[in-house]
């Protein structure tokens, strides 16, 4: 067995290696340091299942936030210290968080899993379909299921959200009427 500890490579790796920790427990932080009244830049990663939402605390006044793929999540400020993650398809984006002086304050990546406790996924040769069992099943929109069966789940879902969009139109017009 060849001994390669004294070999120049070996020791230029090794300073490399510790160059570079102090940096990277920078990046591992948990909550920003202050440095001199202003707040250092913080990356994370998050995980926010597909279809649902998380909330994020956030230092500093939010004021901007851009998203990679807005296909894969959205992001919304809700006041100046939280941020709202909503998981829309599954996949990976970063999201940049920036003050009202255009500092980018944080750095987020945020990947969109499955975090659905109770769905049932139904496989039939080649075609898909998705249940959520709480307790009984119901069949639901999901990513990767057939196009027939989202197309008559979508269906039914845009008629009951335009009878549901209706009658709250009619609440909030009898209401100003009273």
């Amino acid at each position: 067995m060849r001994r390669t500890t004294n070999s120049p490579f070996n020791a230029k790796v090794i300073t490399a290696l510790a160059a570079a920790l102090p940096f990277a427990a920078i990046g591992a932080s948990t909550a920003p340091s202050h440095a001199g009244g202003m707040y250092e830049m913080v990356s994370h990663d998050y995980k926010v299942g597909i279809d649902q939402a998380k909330v994020l605390r956030i230092e500093g006044a939010a004021s901007i936030v851009a998203v990679g793929n807005p296909s894969i999540a959205d992001a919304i400020i809700q006041g100046s210290d939280m941020l709202l993650l909503i998981g829309r398809s599954y996949g990976a984006t970063n999201i940049l968080v920036f003050d009202h002086d255009g500092n980018e304050t944080a750095s987020l990546i945020v990947n969109v899993v499955d975090m659905a406790p109770r769905l049932l996924t139904v496989n039939r040769g080649g075609a898909q379909a998705s249940y959520n069992c709480a307790p009984d099943c119901k069949p639901i929109l999901r990513i990767g299921d057939a196009p027939e069966y989202n197309e008559t789940i979508g269906k039914q879902t845009g008629v009951k959200m335009g009878l549901a969009a209706d009658g709250a139109s009619a609440t909030a017009e009898g209401a100003s009427e009273e």
